[in-house]
């Protein structure tokens, strides 16, 4: 069915591929004032970017550069562009979308700019942020903006999908295209065999011509939705639990629960970027068993700070870092070698 459905988009793609080439081809960079790190993918969605972000962040905050991610909030509610600042606190995700606002509230000493035009938008707040890196959120494809060091993020897997270009398939563009990237990331090292591994390490450093830089998750905490308080772990030991999310690529969520060592007895998956809202959520709860648990991922957990308190006890947040497999001392010298130039 996959294929034959493939096989129907495949001219829709054709002229996908002829508007991504002339948008690059057009398109002439503008260039801010402060360096510009990019962290984009070549696929559509569910490849770990956004938990990369926030390892940049860290990495620049703690080497004491000050940082401002722009992104574009996808299927945020508002069309204005916004500030984030602080950590966000009063800022509904209706407003910012949610991975800014997670983005944001992971690391409040960053400031978060979300709209459409990148550019424009940075522009209009400049005289309220005060930075010494950018930080372009899903820019690989964003011609608009010239950066100064690309880092693409592929997932182990599912790296290329079939092959083809959205809609036949799930890449952006052309694998080839990772020629342009400074640094590739891997993500989801522990999804696949060793061997499988070492084939994905071998084709993209023939692709690119750099090192992958292997990655998982790790450090996993138990948060209640609030992200402030430890929502202990022993609470759902005996209970049945199941995995609530709504992102991109739910079956590394659901590895990353079974490795912190939460048995599930299923799963419920939403479209990426769903909006949760109490009736929903109760409805969830009440198909359930009367004790059941959800376990819900950061990025929604952002999304639930409205819903009635009752409901907000039968839910844990996992938490996760990023964990270098291998790369670490790569990533860091590179990031930090492109800042020192300016």
């Amino acid at each position: 069915m996959h294929k034959i459905l493939s096989f129907i988009l495949y001219p829709i793609s054709l002229i996908y591929a002829v508007l991504l080439n002339a948008d690059r081809k057009f398109t002439v960079p503008k260039e801010l004032s402060k360096p510009v790190i990019s962290i984009g993918n070549i696929t559509w969605g569910g490849t770990g970017k956004t938990p990369i972000v926030i390892e940049l962040l860290g990495l620049l905050n703690i080497n004491n550069f000050k940082s401002t991610v722009l992104t574009r909030g996808y299927l945020r509610k508002s069309k204005i562009p916004t500030l984030l600042k602080n950590g966000a606190l009063n800022i509904s995700p209706d407003v910012s979308g949610d991975e800014p606002l997670l983005i944001a509230r992971s690391v409040p000493n960053a400031t978060v700019i979300v709209g459409s035009d990148r550019y424009n938008d940075t522009l209009m707040f400049r005289n309220e942020i005060d930075q010494d890196v950018y930080v372009l959120d899903d820019g690989f494809q964003h011609w608009k903006i010239k950066r100064n060091l690309d880092i693409v993020c592929i997932n182990a897997a599912n790296p290329f999908g079939n092959g083809m270009l959205i809609p036949s398939g799930i890449l952006r563009e052309p694998s080839k295209s990772l020629k342009r990237a400074d640094v590739v990331v891997i993500t989801n090292c522990d999804m696949v065999s060793k061997d499988n591994l070492n084939k994905l390490e071998d084709k993209l450093f023939e692709l690119s011509g750099k090192e992958p830089i292997l990655t998982c998750y790790g450090d996993f905490k138990y948060k209640t939705v609030d992200l402030e308080s430890d929502f202990s772990i022993n609470i759902l030991k005996d209970k049945k639990v199941y995995s609530l999310s709504a992102i991109g690529f739910a079956k590394g969520f659901k590895n990353s629960i079974e490795k912190s060592g939460v048995t599930l007895k299923d799963s419920v998956i939403l479209r990426d970027h769903n909006q949760y809202n109490s009736y929903e959520l109760n409805k969830l709860l009440l198909q359930k068993e009367k004790d059941a648990y959800f376990i819900v991922t950061a990025k929604d957990a952002v999304k639930l700070q409205k819903i009635d308190a009752k409901i907000k006890e039968k839910i844990a947040v996992l938490t996760v870092r990023v964990q270098f497999i291998k790369g670490k001392k790569q990533w860091e010298q590179t990031i930090l070698k492109c800042l020192q130039s300016f």
